[in-house]
């Protein structure tokens, strides 16, 4: 007996899930819908409810070049449909898909583009089917016309360009839209910090400061007025993993209060940090600008992470800088080039570094050091360990280095490995002065070896020891 095929002429061989899925997809990843659009077809959706949510997105895309929001989708539904019934089952699944969590974004949205691709291509066929059951030859051309169209819709690639389309904008001076890291000599290396579209590694050893470091670049862009925030502050989303929520909302108090994390709750110290935080003219920009999140090691992708990105910027909180700390917690993609784990660990930092262009974020994310960099007083980029394309992908690549004394006294050695657009004019920096405490570097003078040009006066032992250093009593 022949085993009846599944129909798969619409979405329902899918499921409602998927359907469902696929409709958030369409509300949250606006570059997708602007990608499907001339392809996506209400009618593929098997639920009444969801044909005219899609319906109304196609509507308002083709009219006015913008996605429809939830809220404005709720307008739309209950202006334009009569009956009460079906207005409570619209806006039942509107509420459905807003509310539901959207895992596994990649695999909906590459299934539903392949889907609508091969309807579109179904009904071209279908067309030319008709003109040779005719036997009109002399529609050939039409035939062939057909087939063109349906596939020049069906592919979408706006990544070629020519030369000089483009000579105004990129030469003017925010050609690159930088965000400060706060280390001025950093920033002056990096021609104002890591840009908007760009990646930036710093690869450290365990207990070094690489959670402390992006946490102090993370306040310093949510406190940085410019032209490019329009004197607001950069937008931040800060992802981590291992750390607990009260030791990440510590370390910001320390940066706003310039009080060491480690002595906040001390009973001479919590006065002044109180009365420091009401006071802060810079509290009110990171509670704005920051946003937290604690991830589950080893369970969220990269390609899940950019999904909760979306939803933030679908809720009207569109992130400038992101920081994913750290990535060896992240649950590494699959890999067209084999199982291994160097492999796996590639393609989920060219996922990451891809995430930076396609939502225009710069993005921090710190990589374990091999067990070699523990406690050495230079980390090169090879101690990334695992895959090369930890250290290939990137635009810009810190490495952090320090011996047990070093912490000790406050201070780390920072090398630049990478700085993909520009010329490094210093690479190596000894003896910075760092406050794991309040996130905060000292400035520094890279003409002088290990010599401040200021200190940051919470760093009680590293004056000493650069009073030894110069052969100060």
């Amino acid at each position: 007996m022949a085993q009846k095929q599944v129909r798969k002429d619409d979405l329902g061989y899918l499921g409602d899930e998927f359907q469902h899925k696929l409709v958030k997809c369409l509300f949250e990843d606006w570059d997708y819908f602007a990608k499907v659009n001339a392809i996506l077809d209400c009618n593929m959706f098997t639920d009444p409810s969801l044909r005219r949510i899609v319906g109304e997105l196609k509507e308002r895309y083709n009219t006015n070049s913008t996605v429809l929001t939830y809220s404005d989708a709720e307008i739309m539904l209950r202006a334009k449909i009569v009956s009460d019934v079906d207005v409570k089952l619209a806006l039942g699944k509107l509420k459905l898909i807003r509310d539901m969590e959207l895992d596994g974004i990649d695999i909906i949205e590459d299934t539903a583009e392949k889907f609508f691709k091969q309807q579109n291509l179904v009904k071209a066929l279908s067309e030319i089917e008709g003109i040779i059951k005719r036997g009109d030859y002399n529609s050939y051309y039409v035939a062939e016309d057909i087939i063109r169209k349906a596939l020049d819709t069906n592919s979408h690639d706006e990544s070629s360009f020519r030369i000089f389309d483009c000579v105004e904008k990129d030469l003017s001076d925010d050609y690159r839209i930088t965000i400060p890291t706060g280390a001025g000599f950093l920033d002056n290396e990096f021609d104002g910090g890591l840009a908007k579209g760009e990646l930036g590694v710093l690869v450290a050893p365990p207990n070094v400061g690489k959670t402390s470091c992006v946490t102090g670049f993370a306040a310093s862009a949510a406190t940085t007025r410019c032209k490019a925030n329009n004197d607001g502050g950069f937008k931040v989303l800060h992802y981590f993993f291992e750390d607990t929520e009260v030791n990440v909302r510590r370390k910001y108090y320390g940066y706003v209060t310039d009080i060491d994390a480690a002595t906040l709750s001390k009973p001479n110290v919590k006065h002044s940090v109180l009365k420091a935080l009401a006071s802060s003219g810079i509290k009110g920009m990171i509670e704005n600008n920051i946003i937290c999140e604690r991830l589950s090691t080893g369970e969220v992708r990269a390609s899940e992470i950019k999904a909760k990105v979306k939803r933030h910027i679908a809720r009207g909180f569109k992130p400038d800088l992101l920081v994913i700390d750290y990535f060896e917690c992240i649950k590494f993609e699959k890999s067209d080039m084999g199982d291994s784990e160097w492999s796996k660990e590639g393609a989920t930092m060219r996922k990451i570094e891809a995430m930076a262009k396609e939502l225009n974020v710069a993005i921090w994310c710190p990589v374990q050091g091999t067990k070699d960099s523990i406690g050495a007083e230079v980390v090169g980029m090879m101690q990334a360990g695992g895959s090369v394309k930890k250290t290939q992908v990137p635009h810009i690549v810190v490495q952090l280095a320090a011996t047990d004394q070093m912490k000790e006294d406050g201070r780390l050695n920072v090398f630049i490995g990478k700085f993909r657009s520009g010329h490094i004019n210093h690479s190596q920096f000894r003896m910075v002065p760092f406050n794991n405490g309040t996130c905060k570097f000292g400035e520094y003078d890279p003409d002088i070896f290990g010599a401040p040009t200021t200190m940051n006066p919470s760093i009680d032992t590293a004056r000493e020891v650069y009073r030894d250093m110069r052969g100060h009593k």
